[in-house]
C-alpha cells in the first residue's frame, strides 16, 4: 500500500485501482446509455411512446433483479467466469433486441429483459474488491467515495455517447455500440490480476456460500437496502422536476443544465470527501448523511427562485449523494459476511435502481395529472421519504465481530 496525506491520492496510486475503476466504468456505460438508446430506437421504428416506455422499463427492472442474482453466483464461482459469461449474454441480447424490435416487438421485449438480467455486475464486483485492494480506515472510505463519484461521470458521459452513437451508427447501431461497451469493459476488467486472484481464492476456500442465506435476509442489510431505496427516490424525481421546471419557465435546455449541474455538485462532494474522508463510522454517519441529502433537495421546492439560483440549487442537491453512497458501501462491507459480499452489494445496486425508478415514475404521474405547479410537493414528498427512511439506518446496538 502507498501512503499519502491525502487518502484519495493513496487510493489512486495503489496498484490495480485506477485500471479497475476505469474498466468498470466502461462496462457500466450501457446502464447510462441503454434507456435513451432503447427509447430512440423504439420511437424510430414504431413511433409509439407507450411501447418505448414499456421496453425500457422491462430492461431497467430486469437489470435490478439480475444484480443480486449474478452477485450470488460470483460469490460461489468467482468474478472471472460470471462477468465474462454475463457480458457475452448481455451483448447478444442487445444485438437481438436491436435486430428484432421492428419485425418482432414481442421478442424484442423478451430480449430487453435478458439484456438487463445479464448486465455484468461490475458495480458489486468492484466494491467487493475495494477491501482487498486498499487499507481500512481513511483509504477505504476514500475508495468508496471515489467509486460513488465516478458513477456520476457515467451519467454525464452516457447520454452524450448515445447522441454521438446515433449520429454515427444510427439507432440500431447505437444499441449495438452500447452493448459492445458493456462487453469490452467486463472483459477488460477480468484480465486484471485482482479479479483473477479473488476468483482463485473463492475456489480454494473451504466454506461455500452456496449454503449461506442471502444477505438481504439479514435485518441490518435489509435496513441499509431500504435506506438506499430512499436515496434513489429524489434522484429519480429530479429528472421530472427538471423537465417540469423547464416547461414552467419556458426555457429550452434548462432541464439539461439542471441535471448536469446536479452531477457536477455530486462530483464536488465526492472529491471533497475523497480528500478528507468523514471521520466517524458509517454506522453513525448513514442517517446523518441521508437527512443532509434530503435537506439538500429542499431549495428545489422554491420554484420562484431565479433560473440561475435554481440551477445552483440543483448543484447543492447533488453534493451529498457520493458521501452518502460511500457510507452505504462501507457499511455493507462491514455487515455482510465475506462469502456473500458481492450479492449484498448487488442488493444495494438494485435498491438504488428501484428508488430512482420509483421517483421518476411517481413524479411523472403526478406532473402528468396535475401540471408543473406541483413540483414543490414532489420535492417535499421525496425529501420527506428520504429523511424518514434515513431513520431506519440509525444504529441500534453494537455489531458482533465477524
Amino acid at each position: 500500500m502507498t501512503s499519502s496525506s491525502y487518502p484519495l491520492v493513496s487510493v489512486l496510486r495503489t496498484r490495480h485501482t485506477g485500471y479497475l475503476l476505469l474498466t468498470s466504468l466502461v462496462g457500466r456505460l450501457p446502464g447510462a446509455m441503454a434507456a435513451l438508446a432503447i427509447v430512440q430506437l423504439a420511437r424510430s421504428t414504431s413511433g409509439d411512446f407507450a411501447f418505448a416506455g414499456l421496453i425500457t422499463a422491462v430492461y431497467i427492472v430486469a437489470g435490478a433483479a439480475g444484480q443480486p442474482i449474478l452477485g450470488r453466483l460470483i460469490d460461489r464461482l468467482g468474478q472471472v467466469a460470471i462477468l465474462a459469461v454475463s457480458g457475452i449474454l448481455s451483448f447478444l441480447a442487445f444485438t437481438g433486441m436491436a435486430l428484432t424490435l421492428e419485425p418482432a416487438p414481442g421478442a424484442a421485449v423478451a430480449l430487453a429483459a435478458a439484456a438487463g438480467l445479464f448486465t455484468p455486475p461490475l458495480e458489486p464486483a468492484l466494491r467487493s474488491l475495494w477491501p482487498r485492494l486498499v487499507s481500512p480506515g481513511a483509504p477505504l472510505k476514500a475508495a468508496f467515495s471515489l467509486d460513488a463519484g465516478a458513477q456520476e461521470i457515467i451519467f454525464i458521459v452516457g447520454p452524450l455517447l448515445t447522441v454521438a452513437g446515433i449520429a454515427v451508427f444510427g439507432a440500431v447501431g447505437n444499441l449495438l455500440f452500447a452493448g459492445a461497451l458493456g462487453l469490452i469493459g467486463a472483459l477488460a476488467f477480468i484480465v486484471n490480476p485482482a479479479p483473477r486472484a479473488a476468483s482463485r481464492k473463492r475456489h480454494s476456500d473451504v466454506g461455500s456460500p452456496g449454503g449461506a442465506r442471502s444477505p438481504i435476509l439479514m435485518p441490518a442489510v435489509m435496513r441499509v437496502a431500504a435506506f438506499t431505496f430512499g436515496i434513489g427516490v429524489p434522484v429519480g424525481a429530479l429528472t421530472i422536476v427538471a423537465t417540469a421546471s423547464e416547461a414552467a419557465r419556458a426555457d429550452p435546455g434548462l432541464a439539461g443544465w439542471i441535471l448536469a449541474v446536479n452531477a457536477v455538485g455530486a462530483l464536488i462532494g465526492a472529491t471533497v470527501v475523497g480528500i478528507r474522508p468523514l471521520g466517524s463510522t458509517p454506522e453513525r454517519l448513514l442517517a446523518l448523511c441521508g437527512v443532509l441529502l434530503a435537506v439538500g433537495y429542499l431549495p428545489l421546492a422554491i420554484t420562484s427562485l431565479p433560473t440561475w439560483a435554481y440551477v445552483v440549487a440543483a448543484g447543492i442537491a447533488g453534493l451529498m449523494l457520493p458521501p452518502t453512497l460511500g457510507q452505504v458501501f462501507e457499511r455493507i462491507s462491514q455487515l455482510s459476511p465475506a462469502a456473500v459480499l458481492t450479492e449484498a452489494n448487488g442488493w444495494v445496486v438494485s435498491a438504488m435502481t428501484l428508488g430512482v425508478g420509483a421517483g421518476t415514475l411517481v413524479a411523472g404521474v403526478i406532473v402528468g395529472a396535475s401540471g408543473t405547479a406541483v413540483v414543490v410537493w414532489i420535492v417535499l414528498g421525496a425529501s420527506t421519504l428520504t429523511a424518514l427512511l434515513s431513520l431506519i439506518a440509525l444504529p441500534s446496538r453494537p455489531l458482533p465481530a465477524r
